[in-house]
Order: structure tokens, then sequence, then C-alpha cells
């Protein structure tokens, strides 16, 4: 039987996985407890440390000037900054009360802030969404913009699309003059915080919050067109079909959050629809989870229940489709309300029900539950009117940021894999119980040898039937995963495939399981190498991983990378030969003064990548060389690796060095290869400042060559 400690360990692993997404989720930029604040439009970080501190956001009081579009230009005025309010900002200027009277989300403004920091440094500003058009100057610069700014609804066009933009302050005063202008949502103003800080800082936020995102999205998408496909195939289980659908709702409202990546792909889509999309994510993915939950445990959620949450959700999603932003944002906190207060406290009765009645998989389900519940109250929070109304509510100094509610999806998803081990754990355990409670009986019953050895023989052919029905099973659900995974493959696939096949009886033969055991730990180990490989290739690329460089001449580097490779390729049935500098046998001390700035362990991934590709691929009899010479400008360090194989196809050049790009079957490398090779040694290579290139032709063989820069010695030839 699965083991309680077991399900413990993976219950806690599954909390862990959480508080590792979260904290991966938020910025640094909050890291600093004691941070500046605007007060009365001004915001003072002359004392602030960029490189210690980090960003700032440009939270506090700003000038705000109502139902006036003014530039920098009407700033020098006098009588203009004597008109000047002061609203929080992040905050909407709704129910904001200017001469008596209470402000509604339609109109247009203009917020200024002056920020004291020193000059001559290069800053980042990033901007979040404004709501729901903006001009943007800086320093009387007009640096930005989103959507077009007006003063009637006609002439207004929105936009959502954080951006981020760069300065260079020439004064130790920055103005900042933002005109804001909103009649197509029910908020206007600027709602989020603005942040500032160096320009290394904030393009690496910047790349980091766009890289988690897009990996969400692609992590979601995937899983939930496999979901859907398991459907096609087995339509008698719809909880494949409920959650493959709320897993591509959730994925597509992935890029429409956040930094809003699908706007960047596409400016000009219409901020009507796209906000429709978002908000229908919302809408119809609350009855979709339920939908979910009660077709694994059909008996533990009332149908009552279940059908008022359908029909209260599909009711607000018609409201969407048939009605402006305008007016279905008016009604965003009714649903809010409804998911709050009657939604999340029956999901938790309903789990603490199915754990006390013991129902198999609840606790890890509950768990998953658990954490897309804690994240969605999140999301909820941080975009209700409660938050976006105040700007000094208490709950901004831990609700943050949004959008967490799709990480806790993907936990949601990891704690479905874990039900699924538990119920294979279980079925293994039985069918070894099985046989050895048959072999038991099979000692005491020699005289039903024939007939055990005759059903036997029965089992076999049915088994050999069932094995090719799973075989051609098998061919077309790899047919499936390779339309809808593009060229990356996903062991789990396979895997859920190998483990279906018992769970459902389709294999019974013991050594078949075993079989198909073997096979899954494969998938797994194949699933860890291209795990590690694609941290280290992302690390690599965004150059997090810090290399061990050291100085070698390069007479050495030359003498130990021949030697060592040297005697590997020995036994090997192809020519290896070296072929050194011009003047590097003749002279005993050749250019030993010529240094290279090298991580060895790194360079040598290289050296194995590109040999063992070349071994691949040149037949019985070919040769490769290894050769190294000096570039005509004497200042970099020329490697060559050259096969007599097979050659690559021209149309594939250009593409060698990108991930999982795979060329004609004749040049494919292992299939337990994760293709993740050439990228890694190329970016191994520009990390050290060097460049790589391959030259083929078909039948004829090819050369990889790469450069390493020399390093400047001067002072070592002096001393």
């Amino acid at each position: 039987m699965f083991s309680k400690h077991f399900l413990k360990i993976l219950i806690i692993t599954t909390l862990l996985f959480t508080v590792l997404i979260s904290a991966c989720s938020f910025s640094p930029a909050e890291a600093v407890t004691d941070k500046p604040v605007a007060a009365n439009g001004v915001l003072d970080l002359t004392d602030w440390n960029w490189e210690q501190d980090g960003i700032v956001s440009l939270d506090g009081q700003w000038e705000f000037y109502w139902q006036e579009l003014l530039t920098p230009e009407d700033f020098q005025k006098t009588s203009t900054t004597a008109k000047k309010e002061l609203i929080t900002v992040p905050m909407a200027w709704n129910k904001y009360v200017i001469n008596g009277e209470q402000l509604s989300g339609d109109g247009y403004a203009t917020y200024r802030l002056l920020i004291n920091t020193p000059k001559d440094q290069i800053l980042g500003i990033k901007i979040p969404r404004i709501f729901t058009s903006y001009n943007f100057w800086v320093n009387g610069e007009l640096i930005t913009s989103n959507g077009k700014v007006a003063i009637n609804k006609d002439q207004m066009i929105p936009q959502y699309l954080p951006k981020v933009k760069y300065i260079k302050p020439e004064t130790d005063t920055m103005e900042l003059v933002i005109q804001v202008a909103n009649f197509r949502h029910r908020s206007g103003g600027i709602l989020e915080s603005l942040l500032i800080g160096p320009e290394t800082q904030i393009s690496e936020q910047r790349i980091r919050t766009l890289a988690l995102e897009l990996f969400l999205f692609g992590s979601l998408f995937i899983i939930g067109f496999y979901h859907l496909g398991l459907f096609i195939f087995r339509t008698k289980d719809r909880s494949t079909f409920y959650f493959g659908l709320y897993s591509l709702l959730i994925s597509i409202r992935t890029l429409l959050v956040g930094e809003i990546f699908f706007i960047h792909l596409f400016p000009g889509f219409s901020w009507e629809i796209a906000h429709k999309l978002q908000t229908l994510s919302y809408y119809l993915g609350v009855p979709l989870l339920f939908m979910f939950l009660k077709s694994i445990f059909p008996n533990d959620i009332s149908s009552r229940i279940n059908n008022f949450i359908q029909a209260f959700g599909l009711s607000f999603a018609l409201l969407v489709l048939l009605t402006s932003a305008k007016i279905f944002t008016q009604f965003n906190s009714i649903y809010q309300l409804f998911t709050l207060t009657l939604v999340i406290p029956y999901c938790l009765y309903f789990l603490f029900s199915v754990c006390y009645k013991k129902r198999e998989g609840s606790y890890l389900i509950g768990a998953g539950v658990l954490v897309l519940i804690l994240f969605t109250i999140n999301d909820i929070v941080f975009l209700s009117v409660i938050l976006n109304d105040s700007g000094n509510h208490f709950l901004r100094s831990f609700i943050t940021r949004g959008n967490l509610s799709s990480w806790g999806l993907l936990i949601f998803v990891f704690a479905q894999s874990l039900v699924l081990a538990k119920k294979f754990s279980k079925s293994f355990t039985k069918v070894e119980f099985m046989t050895e409670e048959l072999q038991h009986l099979n000692e005491g019953l020699e005289k039903k040898v024939k007939e055990r050895t005759h059903a036997l023989e029965t089992s076999k052919k049915e088994l050999e039937k069932a094995y090719q029905a799973v075989s051609n099973s098998e061919k077309s659900r790899q047919h499936l995963v390779q339309n809808i995974s593009h060229d990356l493959r996903t062991p789990l696939t396979s895997i859920k495939g190998y483990v279906g096949a018992i769970l459902d009886g389709i294999v019974k033969e013991p050594e078949q399981q075993k079989k198909y055991l073997g096979r899954v730990i494969e998938k797994v180990t194949s699933l860890n190498q291209m795990v590690q490989e694609l941290m280290e290739l992302s690390q690599l690329e965004s150059r997090q991983l810090k290399l061990n460089f050291n100085p070698i001449s390069i007479k050495l580097l030359i003498k130990s990378t021949a030697e060592k490779y040297s005697l590997d390729m020995k036994a090997s049935k192809v020519k290896f030969q070296t072929n050194y500098p011009p003047g590097y046998i003749e002279e005993t001390n050749w250019a030993e003064h010529l240094m290279l700035s090298l991580d060895i362990e790194q360079l040598d991934r290289v050296f194995t990548n590109l040999l063992s590709n070349a071994l691949s691929h040149t037949s019985e009899g070919g040769s490769i060389d290894l050769n190294f010479d000096l570039t005509e400008d004497k200042k970099k360090l020329l490697i060559e690796v050259s096969d007599t194989g097979i050659g690559i196809p021209e149309e594939d050049l250009p593409h060698i060095f990108e991930r999982f790009y795979k060329v004609s079957k004749a040049r494919q490398i292992s299939h337990k290869s994760s293709g993740l090779g050439l990228a890694i040694a190329k970016e191994i290579v520009e990390y050290h400042g060097g460049q790589i290139w391959v030259e083929s032709e078909i039948s004829k063989g090819t050369h990889f060559s790469f450069t390493l820069p020399i390093q400047d010695t001067n002072d070592l030839i002096s001393d």
C-alpha cells in the first residue's frame, strides 16, 4: 500500500514548491523596507544608493491637475501650478473629491512629480498599465505614450502596454509629467507603481518577469492541449476536457496580464477584445474548475450549488460578450464578492469533506486546490475596488502584486501528477502481490500444470494483441504530441502514456509492466537532463552562471587539449589528427606570452560536443581534424573541428545553434540527446567573448569553427 509517510513527503514537497514559485514571482523592487515616498509632489533620492538599495517605486503624493492636459512648457507659468491638487499614486482617481465633487472614472488629468537625484547616471523607468491612455514626458522630452489621449470618448484610444524607458538626467532634478485620459474603463488614473532604478537592474527585472510569464504560458498551453487530446481519445473521462479548457484559458490570460506580451507582439490589437479575453478567463475559469472537481468527486459536490455556480459564471460571461468594458467592469466587484463569499468557502468545505472521507487522491488534490485558492485570493484583492480606489489601504503592505493564479494552476498540475504517481504505485504493489500469490499456488498444484500452461499461452496471445493495440495507440499519441508540442517533445507525455496503459489494464503481464517502468525511468532521466541543460542554457544566456575564468597560455591549452582528445579518439575507427599553428613544433617557447582567460571546464564541454558530433556523423575510414591557428590580426585564437562526414543541408545551417532544432534524420544525434548541446556550446563561446560558426556541404563534411580572444599581456611581457 502507498505509505502515509511518503504521502506526507509529497504534500510537503508541494508546499515547498509553492513557496519557491512565490519567491521567484515577487519583484525584488520591494526588498528595501525604508523606501522614500513622494511628498507634496517631490521625491528626494539624493541619498539613495542605487547600487546598494536598488530599484525604488515612485509612490506617494503627486501633483494632480483635473480636467487639464498640461505639457512641461505649461508648468513654466505660475498660474498653472496654482491649480494643483495632490493625489496618492498608485490609486484610481475614482471617488477623489475636488471642490466638493466626487470624481468618476471618466475624465482626463495631468500628473506631475519632481525627483531629486544625482545627474549623469543612466536610469530606467518601468511604466505599468495606466488606465487607459497616457503621454509621458521626462525633463520636457516626450519619451513614450500609449493609446491616444483626448478630452472625450470619441477621440480617445485606450491601450495597455507596460514599457521600460531609459534616461540620463542632465540636472539634479527630474520632472515627470504624465497626461492620462480614460473613458473606457470603470477606473481611471495610475493604479500601479512606477519603478525607477539603474539601467541594468530595471532590464534584469523586466527580462526575469517576462521569462517567467512565457515559461508559464508555454507550460499551461501544452498541458491544456495535451488534456484535450486525452479527452479526444477517451471521451468517457470528462475531467481531462474541463481541465484542458481551464489550462488554456489561464494560459491565454497569462499573455494579457503582467508584461502583456501579447500586445507587444500585436500592438494594434483591440483593447476592448483583449480586456474581454482577460475577464472571460476569470469568469469562465471558476465554473470550469468546479466542473473538473465534480467529475473527479461526483458524489461529494452538491449538484444545486454546482449548477448555481455554472449559471452565475455563464451569466457574467454573457455580460462581458454583450457589453463594453465600460459597462462590465462596473460589475467586477460583484463577481469578486461572489467568489470570495460563496465559491471559495464552499470549495474549502468540499476539500475538507473529501479529505475527511479519505477519497483517493483527496489530500494531494486538496493541497493543489488550496494553493490555487490562496493565489486567486491574492489576485482578487490586488485587482479589487478596495485597493484601486484607496491609496493607503493596509492590504498594500503585503499584497504587492497580482497575476499569481497562473502559478497556482501550475502547482495544481504538479499535485495532480503526484496523485497519478500514487495510483501507479498502488497498482504496481497490487500486481506484485498477485504475482507472489500465483507463484505460491503453482507450487501446490502440480496436477494443474497443463491447465495453467494452456491458460498462460492464451494470456500470452491476448497480451500480444494488447501490446499491438498499445503500440498502435502509442504511435497515434506520439503523432499528437508532435503536433501540439512543436519541437519540444515533453517526456511527461510518454510517462503518462505508459502509466495509463498499466492503470487501464491494457498491460497485465508483470514483465511487460517492468519494461514499461524502465521506459518511464528513461523518460524521467531525459526530462531531468533536459531541465538541467535548459537551466544552464538560460543561466548562460542571461549571464547569471558565473564562469571560473583563469589565465592560461595558448601553448598550454593547445598541448593539453591535443593530448586529451588524441587519447579519447584512439578507440574510434576514424583517423584523428591535430594541426598546430605555424612554428608551433619548431619553436620551443612558441608564443608563451600569449594568454587566454578561460573557464577550462566549460570550454571542455565545447570541445566534447563538437568532437562527439563529428565522430557520430563520420563513417569508418573517415577523418576528423582538430586545427589551431591565430587570426590574421593575431588577436584571437582560431579553433576548428573538421570531419569528412555526411554534412549538413544548406537550409539547416542558419538554425543549427537554435534550441531543439532538428536537422535531417541522417544528421540527427541520438534520440537520448536533449538537442541543446550546440546551443550551450554557442553560449559558452560567446560568454568567453568569442564567436562560433559552421560551414558544411552535403557528402563533403562539416567544419565547426570558433574564436577565443587573446588577453592583453603587455605588462607580463615587460616583467
